[in-house]
């Protein structure tokens, strides 16, 4: 028995997701890119901004620290083996990290003025999702697990991670201004 929000999806849908992500990409490259080549063009990497860090309100600290350290967790654990007591130990850390990057941004707006933005949604599936996968792996359910924690780990870690180094964001600025 399959659990439903982790069942295999079928080719052709995940073909129409492709389709629909190539297009915004594409979408977003012609309305976007000159003015991002721009910025891009007059960046100056550097280490970390700390001062600016430090002036940033305590949950965006936060975050940023938990999102960085759950990156370099969830990397040592999918190149660790699995199933054994460090796997399961980082695990836990890497889960403990997630929770609070995800519960941490629900407090953090600004995009959108004073309300949460399209990206939130991702926090919700990763608070939601994340208890399902510890379930799963409990339950010996392995792919179901396997699939839930890489899917977090590249979705809600990764892809927005690279969201937040775009020109005009806090990464961007901290990292490139």
């Amino acid at each position: 028995m399959t659990f439903a929000p982790f069942s295999r999806v079928p080719p052709a849908s995940r073909l129409a997701g492709t389709v629909l992500t190539v297009a915004a990409g594409l979408t977003a490259i012609v309305l976007f890119g000159p003015q991002m080549l721009r910025m891009v063009a007059h960046a100056t990497p550097h280490g970390p901004d700390i001062p600016l860090f430090l002036k940033q309100p305590t949950v965006i600290q936060a975050h940023i620290l938990a999102a960085v350290a759950s990156v370099l967790v969830g990397a040592v654990i999918l190149a660790a083996r699995k199933g054994r007591t460090f796997h399961r130990t980082m695990g836990w850390v890497w889960a403990s990290l997630m929770a609070v990057t995800a519960g941490s941004s629900l407090f953090i707006v600004g995009l959108n003025g004073d309300y949460w933005s399209l990206i939130h949604l991702l926090s919700g599936w990763t608070l939601v999702t994340l208890p399902l996968a510890v379930w799963a792996a409990r339950r010996h359910k392995v792919d179901i697990h396997k699939r839930a924690m890489t899917g977090i780990f590249w979705g809600a870690s990764i892809v927005a991670g690279a969201f937040t180094f775009l020109p005009g964001r806090l990464m961007w600025t901290m990292f490139m201004g």
